[in-house]
């Protein structure tokens, strides 16, 4: 028998068992990301807050196993960042930064474009309920994020579909923007 072969062994399960932990955990906190902004959107603000706050519990537990498993955590941190921007967007009329969230730069950036398509959600819903104020105010945010990004440009390879959402997040932009118009003519 080749020598050190079962240490190798158990050093090669214990990443295993990391990285199945780092799955279940960015697993747990995508859907506890998709279920905050559904309580946004329903107007629960503080069943969302306290959803966040165990998302953030969950992004430090994930931060502290990732390491070597950020293609696997990448996600997680992408819909927490989403779900972030979108609270503090419509809670406290801020964008928060990528430091503020405690997470890393590309997953916020790409969580911030994302983030365009919920609050796209959210002036079709003023709208229906005649609230142009805050339909004007939210549109306004989709158009700081979508212009603080669109100078930005990176390969694929380095930051996935980063030039693909700023697409998304353009047409978005549009559409809001048309349906702003029409709102307004009437």
């Amino acid at each position: 028998m080749i020598e050190r072969i079962d240490e190798i062994e158990k050093r090669i399960l214990g990443l295993q068992k990391r990285k199945d932990l780092v799955m279940d955990i960015s697993r747990e906190l995508i859907r506890f990301a998709g279920k905050a902004i559904t309580m946004m959107h329903a107007g629960d603000m503080p069943k969302a807050k306290s959803m966040l706050d165990e998302i953030k519990a969950l992004v430090k537990k994930l931060q502290k196993e990732d390491r070597g498993f950020e293609y696997n955590s990448q996600q997680a941190y992408q819909e927490y960042a989403e779900a972030a921007v979108l609270y503090s967007i419509l809670k406290d009329d801020k964008i928060p930064t990528d430091k503020d969230l405690g997470i890393d730069e590309i997953a916020y950036l790409l969580g911030l474009l994302d983030s365009v398509g919920e609050l796209k959600r959210e002036v079709f819903e003023a709208l229906r309920k005649n609230n142009t104020e805050k339909a004007e105010k939210l549109y306004e945010f989709m158009v700081e994020i979508h212009d603080s990004l669109l100078p930005l440009r990176f390969s694929s390879s380095l930051i996935g579909d980063f030039r693909k959402k700023q697409d998304v997040s353009r047409i978005q932009l549009e559409s809001v923007s048309s349906e702003l118009l029409s709102f307004r003519k009437r």
